[in-house]
């Protein structure tokens, strides 16, 4: 059985936003963990 035409844009169109809000909730999270280290709010730490 194959899929109905308009299905695979749609899917492709779902999947890419889903990447890009990914991309951008982790580029937020880092952007706010950098400007934290550049305030001195959050100190870098040695691991071993």
């Amino acid at each position: 059985m194959t899929m109905p035409r308009g299905l695979a844009p749609y899917m492709v169109d779902m999947v890419w936003a889903m990447l890009a809000g990914w991309v951008s909730a982790c580029l937020l999270v880092a952007n706010e963990i950098a400007r934290g280290m550049r305030a001195g709010e959050i100190v870098p730490f040695v691991v071993g």
